[in-house]
């Protein structure tokens, strides 16, 4: 089982996927043969807008659980487990958020940590550590 925890400077790429809905493009390519590059592409808005929903609304400690539909050909489904740990302000920013996601398919599993900070407009940016 693999393991791992990032915390990410620019925007947050989902398997090579940027979510422009919440942040700018970055050069992540590394995420390329991660768990999350598996996600099927007509899934992808719809994990988005979960990601999205939990840091709006979701408490801290609060999971909210995600699944992708089947892979092609016939793969395991891709799960996320989307936790926010803890939230903060800041001088800059209205919000920011430590966001936990636990990603599966069958008997792969990686662990992932992103700071997020709410921008005037709304959305949510990914941060390279701790926002001050």
């Amino acid at each position: 089982m693999k393991s791992s925890s990032l915390l990410l400077s620019g925007a947050l790429v989902v398997g090579g996927l940027a979510l422009p809905s919440m942040a700018g493009a970055a050069s992540l390519s590394f995420l390329n043969h991660t768990i999350t590059n598996r996600i099927p592409a007509k899934d992808v808005p719809a994990f988005q807008a979960t990601v999205a929903e939990v840091l709006n609304q979701s408490a801290d400690g609060q999971t909210t659980q995600w699944s992708s539909s089947e892979g092609v050909p016939r793969r395991a489904p891709v799960q996320a487990a989307l936790t926010p740990l803890q939230t903060t302000e800041t001088k800059t920013f209205s919000a920011c958020r430590l966001l936990n996601a636990d990603i599966r398919q069958h008997k792969s599993q990686e662990t992932w940590k992103f700071w997020f900070c709410k921008q005037e407009d709304g959305s949510w940016k990914a941060s390279g550590g701790i926002p001050k």
